[in-house]
């Protein structure tokens, strides 16, 4: 598997990116979701030394402890995921996951991924809380992101994502700009209190997600003339003055044009010629068409965490305006 994408299961239908180990269609509870995902490691605070020269020619070096940062060491392998400050308190995978775990045996959640990235510094969580249809016949279905950090980088938090089924195209969305704190979530072992926190961000998600619903279908009910995709397009990659950024610029944009086109699920009634075809073309080249070193693994991430969701997020502000 590529190197950004480390491990990775999936249940149910296959992800857009086709990456992961396949565990079924039952749903499944976060405990067995680690294991398969190869996540069933923990993340050690270990010390960090340095050797002290001495001022004597025939002194030896001694030894000393740093006591201000410590290493984040994964148990499994012995690699080093991050140096932190000492008070950091690492949040394990089992910890961090089973958050979520009263909702899927309500029934309101299923799990559909979950993995490590980057050698295990982020781990995921991807559960579906429902879909909807933008046009008839054109699903989107609605997921909840956990996603925590083993290397000091960021918390535990929570993002709201959807995925175009029939061309399996994933976003993660934010109308009010929000899209990189997500929701932060307070760790606790107390079941009362995760439960608490596992309702709350449901109600959050569910809210999030009519929002994103009524903005979808909006952009279904707009017409995206020739003049307004050109306009579009050139506010989304604007072209630069000239040499060889000018040439990508200009193929990045044809790639665009033509995905508005004749990209996948255009041909749906209702879809071509809309704002949401206009869309839909931005998160097919996220998802598919990008140039990115690593190939279809480091889309995946760019589309989630990196680039790629800083496009689509700059696609929505200029659909929304």
């Amino acid at each position: 598997m590529p190197a950004y994408v480390e491990t990775m299961m999936y249940a149910g239908a296959v992800p857009w990116h086709g990456l992961g180990t396949y565990v079924g269609d039952d749903d499944i509870l976060s405990d067995e979701a680690i294991v398969a995902a190869g996540l069933d490691w923990s993340a050690d605070k270990t010390p960090l030394f340095y050797e002290e020269s001495s001022d004597s020619p025939w002194g030896s070096p001694s030894t000393k402890k740093i006591d201000t940062h410590v290493a984040m060491i994964r148990s499994d392998n012995k690699r080093c995921l991050g140096i932190v400050g000492d008070g950091y308190t690492p949040l394990q995978n089992k910890d961090s996951f089973a958050l979520m775990d009263s909702l899927v045996k309500d029934g309101e959640m299923k799990y559909h991924t979950a993995g490590s990235l980057r050698e295990g510094k982020q781990v995921w969580l991807l559960g579906q809380i429902g879909s909807f249809d933008v046009v008839p016949g054109d699903r989107v279905d609605k997921f909840m992101m956990l996603s925590n950090s083993h290397d000091g980088s960021s918390a535990l938090r929570m993002f709201f994502t959807n995925v175009r089924v029939v061309c399996a195209n994933t976003a993660a969305l934010a109308l009010d700009g929000a899209r990189g704190k997500g929701m932060t979530l307070r760790h606790t072992k107390n079941l009362t209190n995760r439960v608490e926190q596992a309702q709350k961000a449901l109600a959050l998600a569910v809210k999030h997600h009519e929002k994103m619903e009524e903005f979808m279908r909006h952009l279904a009910d707009t017409n995206m003339t020739a003049s307004k995709m050109d306009e579009f397009i050139n506010s989304l990659i604007p072209l630069p003055e000239e040499g060889k950024s000018m040439t990508r610029a200009e193929n990045q944009q044809g790639q665009l044009l033509e995905l508005f086109e004749r990209g996948r699920g255009q041909d749906i009634p209702g879809v071509r010629g809309t704002a949401w075809a206009a869309f839909n073309a931005v998160t097919e080249y996220t998802n598919y068409e990008r140039s990115t070193r690593g190939g279809q693994s480091n889309r995946f991430e760019s589309a989630l965490f990196g680039s790629g969701a800083k496009m689509v997020d700059q696609a929505v502000k200029l659909l929304a305006a």
